[in-house]
């Protein structure tokens, strides 16, 4: 499970002043992730899936570095792409 530590590491983060706001986009971008796959899946079989902790990284990441930034590209392709893997390997499985 990615935690704010890891993503203040990639994003090369030294303080602390944003932390909650971190985490309220991590926390987000895990039921984005999610629901995106399937709405009534739950976060823990989700999870199972290699894809998920990097879509979710990438996602929080990615709307904290462009928060300001007005931009066309809502979703990077990255994320789309595991997020197409992850759907077709759920619903395989289920």
């Amino acid at each position: 499970m990615v935690q704010v530590s890891d993503l203040k590491t990639s994003m090369r983060i030294d303080h602390t002043m944003d932390d909650d706001f971190i985490q309220q986009l991590l926390d987000t971008a895990t039921q984005y992730i999610i629901s995106a796959i399937d709405s009534k899946a739950e976060t823990g079989v989700m999870a199972t899936y290699e894809q998920f902790d990097l879509a979710v990284s990438l996602l929080t990441q990615h709307w904290y570095l462009n928060r300001q930034e007005a931009s066309s590209e809502r979703i990077p392709v990255t994320v789309q792409a595991l997020i197409q893997q992850m759907r077709g390997a759920y619903y395989a499985d289920h």
